[in-house]
């Protein structure tokens, strides 16, 4: 018996490319999320003591127990800015609302 001889073509072009170009993609993805994050980190660090209402960098922090409250010594504008939690902190102890109101205003004093 003779033996036949076989022949096999793989076409890679096709699904070659289709890998490369997936992975590509997920590279693109990546720097872009990450630049992004650098961006946003860039940002909070630039404008971290900024008020959020003026716009200047004029905000000034009062402790009251474990509560800090950030207040705009802005003459124009004054706005008191809380964090995630401190209104409900404050509103604990009743007194400590008209406390706080002093601690703010005695800034402008």
């Amino acid at each position: 018996m003779a033996q036949e001889k076989t022949f096999i073509t793989i076409s890679t072009g096709d699904h070659e490319d289709l890998f490369f170009k997936e992975q590509e993609q997920e590279k693109i993805r990546k720097l872009r999320e990450k630049a992004a994050q650098e961006s946003n980190q860039k940002y909070r660090e630039e404008h971290k003591n900024h008020c959020f209402r003026c716009g200047t960098p004029s905000l000034a922090e009062i402790s009251y127990g474990t509560v800090k409250i950030d207040v705009c010594i802005n003459d124009q504008c004054g706005a008191v800015h809380l964090d995630p939690g401190e209104l409900e902190a404050i509103l604990k102890d009743r007194d400590g609302i008209e406390k706080v109101r002093k601690a703010v205003f005695s800034i402008f004093k």
